[in-house]
């Protein structure tokens, strides 16, 4: 696992550059390898606009400690996106989030 950390920012280099990068789609199937398991069970990145990766987050006391990691998590976005892409981190309490979409299984991918 960790070699796939170091070919991800090699691929997504070229996509966040772009003029109007898909950083949401890009973080969110990985979300559980960028921020941890554990971190990964009460957030989930929903909105990227200028600049500014907002995280919805399903208990107070997490929204807390997020936002006292906010340095770490985001060298840690930045380092999976292989560019200094995310500048802001902002962290929003949300008491049912929206579910993310599933990866397929790998025993349905040809």
């Amino acid at each position: 696992m960790e070699e796939i950390s170091k070919i991800l920012p090699l691929i997504f280099k070229g996509q966040v550059r772009r003029s109007n990068p898909r950083v949401v789609e890009i973080l969110a199937p990985l979300w559980p390898l960028v921020a941890g398991k554990p971190m990964a069970r009460h957030t989930r990145p929903v909105d990227f606009e200028e600049g500014t990766l907002t995280l919805e987050c399903d208990c107070m006391s997490w929204c807390a400690e997020m936002r006292a990691m906010s340095d770490d998590i985001l060298a840690r976005v930045n380092q999976y996106l292989g560019v200094p892409a995310v500048c802001k981190l902002k962290v929003r309490y949300v008491a049912q989030p929206t579910m993310a979409t599933s990866l397929p299984d790998k025993s349905q991918i040809n």
